[in-house]
């Protein structure tokens, strides 16, 4: 079984034009449930060697959130950019070291207001956020890499005299119970998508907060990191080129507005 985390950055509500935030991103990490709690342990011992102390106890901010820690606010507004980095680095290494496969979708939310203005997008009309979009692609990408991995392990005569490939694990998805995730968006997808054969994804959202999850801040953290990414491709991210070059992020989808 697989425990799929999602992450976003870009939430504007209906605001669909801020400069600082032009993109809606959806990361997913997929956990192997025999990798969950190792995870939570190196993080707990991350926490005590950079606070001291446990989450949410004397000394130590309940979460970790990734436009505090990279700009330097709240909890972190004395910290220098350099030890606020370290941090981001360590976080990260938990996923490089276990090769923890990260997909993302992403939209770009000026293209998204103009496709509902034009009006010549039937989706566009429906959808009231570019949350919709962004999850129905992740989706089909999740879809997509999971069948991959399942071909991975199958042989030839398996792939060529079998109707329906077998399922190895499957997965359940975890969204943060305060972001823009609804349920109905998981049915959306389902009714857009009926030649998904054999779906490996189960059928429902598992919400949880991230001040309770682990693993949930390390999609948000990969979020924000590739959102950051996006809108300035051209300059130094150093947190985004750990990911790619240690191939932790193995699918970026762009959402296209036709």
């Amino acid at each position: 079984m697989y425990l799929v985390y999602l992450g976003e950055s870009g939430i504007t509500g209906t605001s669909l034009k801020d400069p600082n935030q032009p993109h809606h991103v959806q990361a997913g990490l997929l956990v192997h449930e025999n990798q969950w709690v190792s995870m939570n342990g190196e993080f707990n011992a991350l926490y005590r060697r950079h606070f001291g102390a446990p989450p949410g106890e004397d000394g130590a901010p309940a979460e970790l959130r990734p436009a505090d820690l990279h700009q330097g606010r709240g909890f972190f507004t004395s910290w220098p950019r350099l030890k606020r980095a370290e941090l981001v680095q360590d976080c990260l290494n938990i996923l490089v070291r276990r090769e923890i496969p990260l997909i993302v979708a992403f939209i770009n939310k000026w293209e998204f207001a103009q496709a509902r203005a034009r009006g010549d997008s039937p989706n566009a009309l429906l959808w009231q956020s570019p949350a919709e979009p962004t999850i129905n692609r992740f989706l089909f990408a999740l879809h997509m890499y999971l069948d991959e991995l399942n071909m991975s392990t199958m042989t030839h005569e398996q792939m060529t005299e079998t109707s329906a490939w077998p399922i190895k694990d499957y997965a359940l998805m975890v969204a943060d119970a305060a972001k823009s995730v609804e349920p109905r968006f998981m049915a959306d997808f389902l009714n857009s998508e009926p030649d998904i054969p054999a779906p490996a994804v189960l059928e429902n959202f598992c919400f949880v907060a991230s001040e309770h999850s682990v693993c949930t801040q390390l999609a948000d953290l990969c979020a924000y990191i590739v959102r950051r990414w996006l809108q300035n491709p051209n300059g130094s991210h150093p947190h985004f080129d750990a990911l790619r070059d240690a191939r932790v992020l193995q699918v970026m989808y762009p959402v296209k507005m036709q």
